[in-house]
C-alpha cells in the first residue's frame, strides 16, 4: 500500500489503526486515524511522515 499524499510504500499499518475498523455500506474496509483524518480506505491511508508534517 502506498500513503495517499507523498506516495511512499507502506509496509505496515500502525496498530491504532488496526484497533477501529468498520465496514462501510458499499462494503469497503474503513480504518480509524484519529480525529484529524477520520475513517479512510486502504488507499486513502496517509502514511507516519506526511502525518507529523502536517502538525
Amino acid at each position: 500500500m502506498k500513503c495517499c499524499k507523498c506516495g511512499n510504500v507502506i509496509e505496515t499499518l500502525p496498530q491504532s489503526y488496526a484497533q477501529d475498523i468498520v465496514v462501510s455500506e458499499d462494503n469497503q474496509i474503513l480504518y480509524y486515524m484519529g480525529e484529524k483524518y477520520g475513517y479512510r480506505a486502504l488507499e486513502e491511508i496517509v502514511c507516519e511522515n506526511c502525518q507529523k508534517e502536517e502538525e
